[in-house]
């Protein structure tokens, strides 16, 4: 009898221990017996028997809660912690990283751990996104996953060939429930065959890839019933009817090297003049909640056909006066720390300026978006140049005819910005709209309330996840007072 041992890394030993289970009930069907022992009385070991052969999963919990944690997964978790990631101790190779959550999927909920996604698709490791489809919202009311986690899956299956997969659990009537929906057990059934064939010597998708294409069909189903409810335009739209379509994405997954062409204009955003007329038509600047220059800039290039946005329905959360008198405060420390920049920035965030909203709130955001697509870069430096007189000059004008994407971010308390859920969403709209597309997007991160002291890494000093993940996806950090930051390079501007 053959014994392949694997280690499963995970955030929690429950975590671990409860996807070894949903393993075994995947295994029992196709004839395995499952056990578990614990060794030194407290780490689970999980064996799945057959005649022939035997497979046995040790768990880690807590990946802090180790010293010897492989090379491998902790060049992973600087990109963000998956749930669980399986380790082959044999080839010293991780199989799959796994994220299963059961936040409400609501507003930032959705996108806050999409930088997950990201980070496995970069490193070739395959990787699912297990989240409910259907959630109870604070009011009571019923509210259905963005499709942004799955528009940006579908990408990176294409860009790394390698599988990224968003599936879903619950349903209308049954809402965050794990028994409802299809999600759960297609994800450990396709987990159970890849151990399989792993411990076997095979290829890990040998004969999956119709699995692969009911794992891709359900996404790009789940897309087609969504995308309207979302946003008023999705490029190559008549793409998600096509039969073919799944089986293209599935080829990608599993097919790292072959020639599978794209679909043409699939999930490409196209320059103004691609747009369909009535979407061309809705495109105009509204006024901001509160004020803020460079925003009225972004929403007037709306108007001049410089830029379009997808939807406009960002909403509004104010913030009690105590807590951003506190923020302010603590803003205001952070930028006199910072080095004093030529031409000099200027620290002029103040309670006054965020309006009133009910009783002693205050509202914090600016516009209604949160993402807008130019056709070219140069429109958002000349913008930017024209509000902050002292970027003149420092911003790059070689690449001014290329498409830009700024994302817009109202936060005002420190540190933020750094954690969820702001990473997982530059990550879904840089990935999703173009960052890497054959006409790449620059991409500008916009923090009118933030400042830039907070961007600055030391020599020495390590990088939180929102730090690794901006270095890689932005082109600029743009923060209060007009001061830029290139994260890539280390360049305060």
């Amino acid at each position: 009898m053959t014994t392949h041992k694997f280690e499963l890394w995970a955030d929690s030993f429950h975590e671990g221990h409860w996807a070894c289970t949903q393993l075994a009930k995947v295994a029992a069907p196709l004839g395995w017996k499952h056990s578990h022992k614990y060794n030194q009385g407290f780490i689970p070991v999980h064996s799945y028997q057959q005649e022939k052969a035997t497979i046995e999963i040790t768990v880690y919990g807590s990946y802090k809660s180790w010293e010897e944690l492989p090379s491998q997964i902790e060049d992973l978790l600087a990109w963000g912690k998956p749930d669980f990631v399986l380790f082959d101790s044999v080839t010293k190779k991780i199989i799959f990283a796994v994220e299963e959550t059961a936040a409400v999927p609501t507003g930032n909920q959705a996108l806050q751990r999409c930088e997950r996604l990201y980070g496995s698709a970069r490193s070739k490791i395959p990787f699912w996104y297990l989240l409910s489809e259907y959630g109870v919202h604070k009011d009571k009311g019923i509210r259905r996953d963005s499709i942004w986690p799955t528009v940006m899956a579908l990408k990176l299956t294409h860009q790394h060939r390698t599988p990224c997969v968003v599936l879903h659990y619950s349903d209308l009537e049954n809402p965050e429930s794990y028994t409802s929906g299809t999600g759960l057990a297609s994800l450990f059934g396709i987990l159970f065959q890849i151990i399989a064939n792993v411990s076997s010597s095979k290829e890990p998708f040998a004969n999956l890839e119709d699995s692969f294409q009911t794992q891709y069909q359900a996404m790009l189903s789940f897309v087609t019933s969504q995308w309207g409810n979302i946003i008023n335009f999705l490029p190559g739209a008549d793409h998600l009817s096509s039969k073919s379509i799944s089986k293209t994405f599935a080829s990608m997954a599993t097919n790292p090297t072959a020639y599978i062409p794209w679909p043409n204009n699939f999930l490409i955003w196209p320059k103004i003049s691609g747009l369909p007329k009535e979407i061309k038509e809705q495109q105009h600047g509204k006024s901001l909640i509160k004020h803020d220059p460079l925003c009225e800039q972004f929403e007037k290039a709306l108007t001049d056909g410089k830029a379009y946005s997808l939807s406009d329905n960002a909403g509004s959360k104010p913030q009690p006066e105590k807590s951003l008198l506190e923020w302010i405060t603590s803003q205001s420390k952070l930028f006199k720390k910072a080095e004093t920049l030529s031409p000099k920035a200027e620290f002029t965030i103040k309670l006054s300026d965020f309006p009133t909203s009910t009783g002693t709130n205050r509202h914090v955001t600016t516009a209604k978006n949160i993402v807008y697509l130019y056709d070219k870069w140069g429109d958002v430096r000349n913008s930017i140049e024209k509000i902050y007189p002292r970027l003149r000059g420092k911003l790059d004008r070689t690449k001014d005819n290329s498409p830009a994407l700024v994302y817009l971010s109202n936060s005002v308390k420190p540190g933020r910005i750094f954690g969820d859920p702001f990473t997982g969403q530059i990550s879904a709209y840089a990935t999703a709209f173009g960052k890497f597309d054959s006409e790449p997007r620059i991409v500008l991160a916009y923090f009118p309330h933030q400042v830039h002291s907070q961007a600055i890494v030391s020599p020495g000093e390590s990088k939180n996840k929102g730090i690794t993940i901006m270095s890689e996806l932005t082109d600029y950090l743009l923060f209060s007072g007009g001061v830029a930051v290139q994260l890539n390079t280390g360049a305060v501007l």
